[in-house]
């Protein structure tokens, strides 16, 4: 049964939600098209992990099951904003299985658009499920405008349990060029 609630997107809702009432809404970089679901939009490795795949647009069952996916309506890696891939830790192929190893300074490199965005792990939290301020444009923090691009792995906590997400938290290297 785990695997089955696990699987649904980490329980995190289908697409970033509308920021709270109280909080002015923050910009979310425009795309013209958006990938479809499934479509490879990039490729991760992370050596502390000992991650190397693909990255797919969507956070579905099916995408989920076939390794990494980026939350749509997120940043796409290198803008400025907050990109956020969410992964299994014990459940098919369990990319993020070592997730709880990552440490402030690990670098997770990620090519997308024909470019390389190497990103620095800053911060690592447990949060609720339902703290879907994760997923804004500055993590955590739902009104506030993006100043620089930012990295967010979310997978489940700890391992084998949907009680609680674990989240690490990356920024883009100086010099290593957002859009």
């Amino acid at each position: 049964m785990h695997a089955l609630i696990a699987a649904v997107a980490l329980a995190l809702p289908p697409a970033v939600p509308a920021a709270p009432a109280t909080a002015p809404a923050a910009a979310v970089p425009s795309r013209a098209s958006q990938p479809e679901t499934g479509e490879r939009i990039a490729r991760i490795t992370i050596a502390r992990m000992k991650v190397r795949g693909p990255v797919r647009e969507g956070v579905t069952r099916r995408v989920l099951a076939r390794g990494i996916g980026h939350y749509p309506g997120t940043a796409m890696p290198g803008e400025t904003g907050n990109a956020v891939l969410l992964a299994h830790r014990t459940t098919f192929r369990a990319p993020f299985a070592r997730i709880g190893r990552m440490r402030a300074s690990d670098r997770i490199t990620v090519k997308a658009g024909g470019r390389t965005f190497v990103y620095r792990a800053y911060g690592k939290r447990v949060i609720s499920p339902r703290r879907t301020s994760v997923l804004a444009p500055v993590p955590f923090r739902w009104g506030a405008t993006p100043r620089e691009a930012v990295l967010t792995l979310v997978s489940c906590h700890p391992p084998g349990s949907d009680r609680a997400r674990l989240v690490v938290l990356a920024r883009l290297e100086p010099g290593r060029g957002a859009w």
